[in-house]
């Protein structure tokens, strides 16, 4: 194998003038076409990360306001809840006051009856004993007699 100078020379001036075609239209226009990818990507990547964190703000904020909801609706409940026991006491107050009242008013009620059958009682009592004490005389004044009266009498009305 012969080493061979001048062809040894025209490859390299080949390789040089196909280097600097190839450079021109092909390495450059792959070159740009690579750094506008690249330009590209890296704003897309900035964008997502913009995007990223007003995602994370909105979440927070959104976070904040759900608790303030939820510290709102708790303190919401236990107020109502105060309102119902206040509420709750109120109504057992007045119904015990009511039950009072009707024991009071059934206990006199009560007493008025209690009286009224005691003063028919006495009537009638009084009434019997007249009617007895008037047989009594009428038939004479023996007192075995009088007894028997009387004895048969309170037979006749179902007393004692």
């Amino acid at each position: 194998m012969v080493f061979d100078i001048p062809t040894f020379v025209f490859t390299i001036i080949n390789l040089v003038v196909l280097y600097i075609i190839l450079k021109r239209i092909l390495f450059k226009p792959v070159t740009e076409f690579m750094e506008k990818r690249a330009d590209s990507i890296r704003e897309s990547l900035d964008k997502v990360e913009r995007e990223k964190s007003q995602a994370l703000e909105i979440k927070a904020k959104y976070e904040d306001e759900l608790k303030k909801a939820e510290e709102q609706a708790e303190r919401i409940i236990k107020e109502a809840n105060k309102k119902a026991q206040v509420e709750y006491e109120n109504i057992i107050k007045s119904a015990k006051a009511e039950a009072e009242n009707i024991r009071l008013k059934l206990s006199e009620e009560m007493e008025i009856e209690r009286n009224k059958m005691i003063k028919e009682i006495k009537n009638q009592v009084v009434s019997l004993a007249l009617e007895a004490a008037t047989k009594v005389i009428e038939v004479n004044m023996n007192t075995e007699a009088n007894n028997r009266l009387v004895n048969e009498f309170i037979d006749e009305k179902g007393i004692a």
